[in-house]
């Protein structure tokens, strides 16, 4: 009997098996709350150079500004992601729920490609915010049922980003698909090419 080289149960064709739904969300919840705190910790930072020490009030009349704050988190969230990913191919996340992200060639990922999978990452976590503020105007407007037909079209395709995983063949999130990578299952004999 001939054992997978990455030491991985191996499902048909030959893959390593992916990881369950559960250990992919526990996994990003992980490190959803480390990226929180990093975006805590910028924004204290940038606090002393608001005169009246309120981001609102900083760059309110200046889209530019906030602009440039919001980008500079997005920012801050590549590189925490990215530089994981390339070097080792785990967050602290993934590294806690023994995951791995790889190309689908079985490569270490690059910026580029991390990149991809980062911004194609963030779609339900955007659709999610889209979702609940649309739902939050609902509660403020005459239009209700409009509004809440919107964000309830838009919460329940958040919610399917989060649980594409289940019901795909081959156990891949949008985000694997998207930018050519998929999680596996990690142990501490797998090797992986450092970029």
């Amino acid at each position: 009997m001939n054992a997978s080289p990455t030491s991985q149960p191996v499902a048909d064709g030959g893959l390593p098996r992916p990881p369950g739904l559960f250990r992919r969300l526990a996994s990003g919840l992980y490190d959803a709350l480390i990226v929180l705190a990093i975006f805590m910790l910028a924004t204290f930072l940038v606090m002393p150079f608001t005169r009246s020490h309120a981001l609102e009030s900083f760059y309110a009349g200046s889209g530019g500004l906030k602009l440039l704050y919001q980008l500079g988190l997005l920012t801050l969230g590549y590189l925490f992601f990215a530089g994981f990913w390339t070097h080792g191919g785990q967050t602290i996340g993934m590294r806690t729920w023994k995951l791995r992200v790889l190309r689908f060639d079985g490569a270490a990922l690059d910026w580029y490609r991390a990149l991809l999978r980062y911004l194609a990452m963030l779609v339900p976590w955007l659709l999610l915010l889209l979702g609940i503020e649309l739902l939050l105007t609902a509660a403020r407007t005459a239009e209700m049922w409009m509004w809440l037909a919107g964000g309830a079209v838009v919460f329940l395709l958040a919610v399917a980003g989060f649980l594409w995983p289940a019901f795909d063949r081959q156990g891949l999130a949008w985000q694997d698909r998207l930018s050519g990578t998929r999680l596996m299952l990690s142990n501490r004999s797998t090797k992986v090419p450092v970029a």
